[in-house]
């Protein structure tokens, strides 16, 4: 890293926290469900293709086949990269959150722009053990920040450490 890189900063590594590593199950699982469904609503289109046209049934059977190497290896190797790349830190002026694997996305949140936090809790994160928090500012539809694979505790922790710092339009 240089001088004038734009991930240059006073802060070290050491100032991030990482995304519980339960948050890789749980991205898993998410991929598994979603690639399952897709699969299996294709599966039924290319059994009818099979025994309709036998060319394009042999095609659309090579597509689903490439589709489900596709699902199955994204399922394996994207979770772990994205917790790798994924981190966040409070300096108590600011959240700054890293993400993202092809496109580094580095997202500043000015605490005392702060409007309220939500914490989420799906049924696998409930299961897992697991929360988001989700950050609001006044503004633009994308006025919201989200830190997925929170232990519970400690998002209720950082929620209400957030609220506290976040001044007087903190709620």
């Amino acid at each position: 890293m240089t001088a004038g890189d734009p991930d240059d900063s006073r802060m070290t590594d050491d100032d991030y926290h990482a995304l519980d590593p339960r948050v890789v199950t749980l991205w898993r699982l998410s991929y598994l469900i979603g690639f399952g469904i897709l699969l299996l609503v294709c599966l039924p289109l290319v059994v009818t293709a099979l025994f309709k046209w036998i060319v394009w049934g042999y095609l659309s059977l090579a597509l689903w086949v490439v589709l489900f190497a596709l699902a199955v290896w994204l399922t394996y190797w994207r979770p772990p990269r994205l917790y790798r790349a994924w981190s966040y830190r409070i300096d108590g002026k600011v959240l700054e959150t890293r993400s993202g694997l092809l496109i580094r996305v580095v997202r500043l949140l000015p605490l005392n722009r702060l409007q309220h936090v939500d914490l989420s809790r799906g049924p696998f994160e409930r299961m897992l053990g697991l929360a988001s928090l989700v950050l609001y500012t006044a503004g633009t539809s994308i006025a919201s920040i989200t830190i997925p694979g929170l232990e519970a505790g400690e998002a209720v922790r950082l929620r209400d450490e957030l609220i506290t710092i976040g001044g007087d339009d903190a709620v």
